[in-house]
C-alpha cells in the first residue's frame, strides 16, 4: 500500500521544485521529506527520484508514471475524508493575486490542491495589478484578494517579507533595472531609493510575469527588487557594487464584506493557515471586533 503521507511528500518535492521548498511547504524538515521518499520507493519497489550533488531533482521513468496516480489517490482520500466528517466545501470561490503570488511562493500548487480536494467548490482565479483587484473587490467581483503593500491600511496581515536586489551589474554606470510594469511597489521603491542615493538608472526589461523577471535576472541584463520569498533561484545581487536598502512589504489578504460561500471561508482559513495561522476563528475574530 502506498502512503498518502509519502505521497503528499513525493508531489510537494516535485511541485515546488526540490526538497527545500518541500519542506518549507509542508512545514517539514528535509530529512522528513528523504524519509517520506525512501518509504514510498521501498512501497513501490523502484527508485522514483534522482536528486544530483547540486541538489537538483529529476523523476525516474517509474516516478512520472506514479505521478498520476499519486495526485487521484490524495483526492480521493481527501474527497472521502470530507464525506465522512461533513466538512466537504460547496459554492463558488473567485480570489484575484497578482503574478509574484500566481508564480510564486506556492499558491498555483496551494490552489490545486483545493480544487482536487474540494471537487463540489467552484474556484474562479483573476491575476491582476493590486489596483484593478482591488477596485474587483470593490465591486464585489471577488471573494478574496492577496495583494502587496508598503503598509498595509486594511486587510489582514499575513506576513511581511524585506525587499532585495537580485541581479548582476557593473561597478559602474547606470543601474539596469529590471521591473514588473506599473502600478508595481518593487518598482516604486527601488526607483524612489536610487533616487534618494543620487543614483543613476535605466529600465531595461519590463515583464508583467515573475517568469519573465527570473529569465532576465539570470540573463544578467540587469537588476530586479523582490521579495526575499521569491528570490531562491536568483543569482544574488553583486556584492563589488552597494545598493540602497528597499525596506519591506506586507503580504496582505482582503475579503469582501458580507456572507461568503463555504467554499470562499473554507479557501480564506487554508490560506491563513499556509502563513501560520493555526487558531482561525481567534485571529478572524479579532480583525473584526
Amino acid at each position: 500500500m502506498l502512503s498518502p503521507t509519502c505521497l503528499r511528500s513525493f508531489l510537494a518535492v516535485i511541485d515546488m521544485g526540490g526538497f527545500t521548498e518541500a519542506a518549507r511547504h509542508l512545514n517539514a524538515t528535509q530529512s522528513t521529506i528523504s524519509g517520506h521518499i525512501k518509504r514510498l520507493e521501498e512501497q513501490a519497489g523502484h527508485r522514483l527520484l534522482d536528486r544530483d550533488r547540486g541538489g537538483s531533482v529529476a523523476l525516474t521513468a517509474q516516478g512520472r508514471d506514479l505521478i498520476g496516480y499519486a495526485r487521484e489517490i490524495l483526492r480521493l482520500e481527501q474527497a472521502a475524508r470530507s464525506r465522512l466528517a461533513g466538512t466537504a466545501l460547496v459554492g463558488a470561490v473567485r480570489i484575484g493575486l497578482p503574478d509574484d503570488f500566481a508564480s510564486g511562493r506556492g499558491f498555483t500548487q496551494l490552489l490545486a490542491d483545493f480544487a482536487r480536494q474540494h471537487p463540489d467548490a467552484r474556484l474562479e482565479v483573476e491575476v491582476g495589478n493590486s489596483n484593478y483587484l482591488m477596485a474587483a473587490l470593490d465591486a464585489q467581483r471577488l471573494d478574496h484578494v492577496l495583494t502587496k503593500q508598503i503598509r498595509s491600511a486594511g486587510g489582514e496581515v499575513l506576513a511581511q517579507r524585506a525587499v532585495v536586489w537580485v541581479g548582476r551589474i557593473s561597478a559602474t554606470g547606470p543601474v539596469p533595472l529590471i521591473l514588473f510594469p506599473e502600478p508595481c511597489i518593487y518598482r516604486q521603491r527601488a526607483i524612489m531609493e536610487l533616487e534618494r542615493e543620487g543614483l543613476s538608472w535605466n529600465i531595461t526589461y519590463v515583464s508583467p510575469s515573475l517568469t519573465g523577471i527570473q529569465a532576465a535576472v539570470n540573463a544578467g541584463l540587469g537588476v530586479s527588487p523582490l521579495a526575499e520569498d521569491l528570490t531562491e533561484q536568483l543569482l544574488p545581487s553583486i556584492a563589488e557594487r552597494l545598493l540602497p536598502s528597499l525596506g519591506s512589504i506586507d503580504l496582505v489578504f482582503y475579503s469582501r464584506p458580507g456572507k461568503l460561500s463555504c467554499a470562499a471561508t473554507g479557501l480564506g482559513n487554508l490560506i491563513r493557515k499556509h502563513y501560520g495561522f493555526s487558531n482561525i476563528e481567534e485571529m478572524h475574530d479579532s480583525r473584526h471586533a
